[in-house]
């Protein structure tokens, strides 16, 4: 027989770095994609946490974390708040992709694409062709800028800072969800603000075409012009959305990562 004594002492803290880790894998980034199933997705929060808990048991057990408590109903508390961090991260540094779907989902409700949606077989979705767009070529930015290995360097980082069970929802995190969410909402409407702007003038143009030329056939000119325009208009300012989306994903993760390690 296997003696597993000196191992059972690992085992609360463990599961406590699995938890945390476990966190990011439901909202951030590429990780909280259903494209990944989910058995692949709990293996690689196993073999994350099992690698990082060497590094972190000193963090660990000068928060007097080892021994932890073995008993379900110690631990699962314990587990649930540990989730919430790895949760934060992750939905946090989401925002410059949500932001830049939302402002890529205004122009092509603008544009006329609104049933232009293709089905992901993947996601199980319908997904608006514009938004994809832009949702896709702001990930790539997020892993080119290194954002996923931030996202766990930041991660990792909370165990030096925030003791297993010593987390908790404050007003300073809810104020910093509030800021970065309105930073996002900047971000789509800079996205949208072309587009949104060009296709009012087209609006008024053809208004004021209408009103002089009632003959002319307005709606059979409106719909092809709105989209040309649109389009020329969308990939002029491809070079300031890319802009927008580096800026937003570098104060986002750095506002994040002083948060989660100030003392």
């Amino acid at each position: 027989m296997i003696d597993l004594t000196p191992i059972l002492p690992h085992v609360g803290p463990f599961l406590i770095v699995l938890s945390r880790i476990t966190g990011l894998f439901i909202f951030a980034p590429v990780l909280g994609s259903q494209v990944i199933p989910g058995r692949i997705k709990a293996l690689f929060a196993i073999a994350m946490a099992t690698a990082s808990y060497a590094t972190l048991s000193g963090a660990l057990a000068d928060h007097g974390a080892v021994p932890l408590p073995l008993t379900l109903f110690d631990l699962a508390p314990l587990m649930a708040m540990e989730l919430v961090i790895g949760l934060a991260i992750g939905f946090l540094a989401s925002l410059p992709m949500l932001a830049t779907e939302l402002g890529g989902l205004v122009v092509g409700q603008q544009l006329g694409l609104g049933f232009a949606r293709v089905y992901n077989p993947a996601m199980e979705t319908d997904a608006e062709v514009v938004g994809q767009m832009l949702f896709y070529m702001a990930m790539v930015i997020f892993l080119a800028l290194g954002g996923l290995e931030t996202m766990f360097v930041i991660l990792l980082n909370t165990f030096e800072h925030v003791p297993p069970g010593g987390f908790r929802v404050t007003a300073d995190l809810v104020a910093l969800a509030g800021g970065l969410i309105t930073s996002a909402f900047e971000l789509a409407i800079r996205i949208a603000a072309p587009v949104l702007c060009l296709i009012f003038l087209e609006s008024f143009a053809l208004g004021f075409m209408n009103k002089t030329a009632p003959a002319f056939n307005i709606l059979s000119l409106g719909f092809p012009i709105r989209i040309i325009l649109g389009t020329v208009a969308l990939i002029a300012s491809l070079g300031p959305v890319h802009e927008g989306v580096v800026e937003m994903v570098g104060d986002v993760l750095e506002v994040v990562a002083e948060f989660f390690s100030a003392p």
